[in-house]
């Protein structure tokens, strides 16, 4: 049986009884379907320089579009959901996140009654995680929901993952200004790129490029303020506040300056994983041309 069948079968109970919750769960399960299934076919889109699998990334954008409907469902739905039947659902959430591993990282008890259902119909799980006892989380944020001074690296790689995928899946509704951002992320990598290969004072110009890069999203954020006014930026503002807190020094670094710039800045802070891999490579090669040299004299 598993951790979140006692969520789902409290929920269905409800839904039998409640005349007015059920035709918008009906609602919301119909569309949240098609909405998934089109994720699912165009997952390539917006497309730029990441750190992610493909198949990572897909999963990842999946989630995304689940949560975006299950915070809809919870904005109509929750209103028409009686006192108590959310306080037992809300219990029942936290005692099955926590059996399953999937802590804070779940997200679920940020939506209403009705939303394990949702999340079941769509088709959609939570990633197994390997290590007995759930999230292997060392800050406290995925077991406990407290913001740390510094993320561990569990809370760190999935809140920068699910952050750029939050702002690709609102990019998808505005493909105009996506091909904008996702240009700039391009370019910067590639000037980044060009710097490591050079071998020079890496970190420092490369953070500066990826600085030059936010500039750069922050003028494309003022020419598309109008198609913003009608986004739903929370989820995404939240994470990125999130990931302001990594410990990789890239990362918190480049989120920090580029935050505030406005989408795309996912993107770029995953920017700084990438120069991170290459100097240890260049590091890596130039250990091992010093070697040869020494063992040939």
């Amino acid at each position: 049986m598993g951790v979140f069948d006692a969520v789902v079968e409290f929920e269905r109970g409800v839904l039998e009884r409640d005349e007015a919750l059920k035709p918008v769960w009906e609602r919301f399960a119909a569309a949240g379907e098609a909405r998934v299934r089109e994720v699912s076919r165009d997952a390539a889109f917006p497309s730029w320089p990441g750190t992610t699998s493909a198949s990572a990334l897909k999963a990842a954008l999946v989630e995304a579009e689940v949560f975006a409907v299950l915070a809809e469902y919870a904005r109509e739905a929750g209103p028409l959901v009686r006192a108590g039947d959310a306080e037992r659902w809300e219990a029942l959430v936290r005692e099955a996140q926590r059996r399953s591993g999937e802590g804070y990282l779940g997200e679920l008890h940020e939506s209403v009654v009705g939303a394990a259902s949702l999340r079941e119909r769509f088709g959609w799980a939570p990633a197994r995680r390997t290590q007995r006892g759930g999230i292997p989380c060392d800050c406290g944020y995925a077991t406990e929901g407290t913001r740390p001074s510094r993320l561990c690296d569990e809370c760190e790689d999935a809140l920068l993952r699910r952050w750029v995928a939050e702002e690709r899946r609102i990019l998808r509704g505005m493909p105009g200004y996506a091909q904008e951002i996702a240009a700039v992320i391009a370019d910067t990598e590639a000037k980044q790129r060009r710097i490591l290969e050079k071998g020079s004072d890496e970190y420092s110009e490369t953070f500066g490029q990826r600085k030059a890069g936010g500039r750069r999203l922050g003028r494309l954020h003022r020419a598309h303020r109008k198609e913003l006014d009608a986004q739903d930026l929370r989820r995404w503002t939240r994470l990125g506040e999130m990931v302001e807190h990594s410990s990789t020094t890239s990362i918190r670094t480049t989120a920090a300056k580029t935050r505030g710039r406005g989408l795309g800045a996912g993107g770029i802070t995953e920017l700084g994983i990438l120069a991170d891999r290459e100097s240890i490579r260049a590091l890596t090669k130039k250990a091992e041309n010093g070697t040869a040299r020494r063992a040939a004299r």
